[in-house]
């Protein structure tokens, strides 16, 4: 697969992600040595590009990455946890949604969606399903291009 053809694709599920899940951003990240790399991003801003790097730190990207499940929050502003996004100091996020994303079975980074709205509701199981699916795909096409 080409790069160019890697790019597209993803742009594609990062755009269906925030279309289906009612979201402002879509981050793919690569998280290596405690550091978050935007690979590819979507937003409604135009703020983040691919190539920023950012500590990952105190994180729900964090969380993602150290467990390898998917992390879902609501209501961010109220949680009780100090975690945040790593880009939540320039863009405050309130809903965040993130899935592990790996290599033949191996961690390699996050697939994040955030938005600066709070949901009234939960994530729903066809929510987690659908980012579950999209980080699936995300991965297979990473083991293809590497």
């Amino acid at each position: 697969m080409r790069a160019s053809q890697f790019k597209e694709r993803v742009d594609d599920l990062l755009a269906q992600g925030i279309t289906d899940l009612s979201m402002t951003l879509a981050v793919l990240a690569r998280i290596e040595a405690n550091n978050y790399e935007i690979v590819a991003v979507q937003s409604n801003s135009g703020a983040y590009v691919p190539g920023e790097k950012y500590e990952l730190g105190n994180s729900y990207s964090r969380e993602v990455f150290e467990s390898q499940k998917i992390v879902a929050e609501t209501n961010i502003e109220d949680a009780t946890q100090t975690l945040r996004h790593p880009l939540y100091r320039s863009l405050p996020l309130e809903s965040y949604l993130g899935a592990p994303v790996t290599i033949d079975g191996q961690p390699w980074g996050c697939l994040d969606f955030s938005s600066m709205a709070q949901r009234d509701e939960a994530f729903s199981e066809q929510d987690l399903k659908l980012i579950e699916a999209l980080a699936s795909e995300i991965s297979q096409l990473l083991s293809q291009a590497s």
